[in-house]
């Protein structure tokens, strides 16, 4: 098990200072583009930490709000948060695909309330725990049910190997009240309360594992645009919301 150290790290994440105190991202480039479309945001600067990371921003109600594509798996994921943090933003919302681990309408959006933490990441960033909370669950779970969005609550399973995703580890974290699989959750949220930064999310499902076989939902298609569009909207009025 790796051990937590709490003391500064020898490279530290330098982001150059924006006006916005809030930030949008994603991980699919598809709905990262509708979400572009949808705000309008024009890109204003560049991230750079394990890869370079174009930074875009908007404004809602007279506040700047920045979006970016955030990288997939945790290590490059809580890389970009580090260097978006650095900017100024306190702020994150993460909305994107996960897989569900139970069966359910594949237009319900899942709010996780705990992640279980099946990836090395975030014991770079607190002691080991078997899970971390999501504080703003309940806020997540209020703004998109305020909008007429069903949700489903519960634990989600974060992973670093969708490939060894097994029957029987599925089995343990569906017992653990797991309802989703994903790749950056629990990381994501160590690294904002390190930072002291407020992280929030939300999946819509690309794949069932719940069944005897995998099965994919119809997200996947790029032309099956109208789940995308109510997360993209969800999204930016959480955001409005904070």
């Amino acid at each position: 098990m790796i051990k937590f150290y709490d003391e500064d790290g020898i490279i530290s994440p330098r982001g150059e200072h924006i006006k916005a105190d809030i930030a949008i991202t994603a991980f699919s480039m598809h709905i990262f583009n509708v979400l572009l479309e949808h705000t309008g945001a024009k890109q204003s600067g560049v991230v750079r930490g394990s890869v370079d990371i174009p930074l875009y921003t908007f404004k809602q109600n007279g506040r700047t709000i920045a979006v970016y594509l955030s990288p997939i798996g945790a290590p490059a994921a809580v890389s970009a948060m580090e260097e978006v943090i650095a900017c100024g933003v306190k702020h994150i919302i993460a909305f994107g695909i996960c897989g569900a681990l139970t069966e359910m309408n594949p237009d319900l959006f899942i709010v996780p309330t705990r992640a279980y933490r099946d990836e090395g990441t975030s014991y770079h960033y607190m002691p080991a725990t078997e899970y971390i909370e999501l504080k703003n669950a309940k806020a997540v779970q209020a703004s998109l049910e305020k909008a007429g969005i069903k949700t489903l609550v519960g634990g989600s399973w974060t992973t670093d190997g969708f490939y060894r995703e097994t029957r029987t580890r599925m089995n343990e974290m569906v017992k653990n009240g797991c309802v989703a699989v994903d790749m950056e959750c629990s990381a994501l949220q160590a690294c904002a309360d390190f930072r002291k930064a407020e992280f929030y999310t939300f999946f819509i499902t690309a794949d069932s594992l719940a069944g005897e076989t995998w099965q994919p939902n119809c997200i996947l298609d790029l032309k099956a645009t109208d789940v995308t569009s109510v997360a993209v909207a969800a999204a930016v009025n959480l955001a409005s919301e904070i």
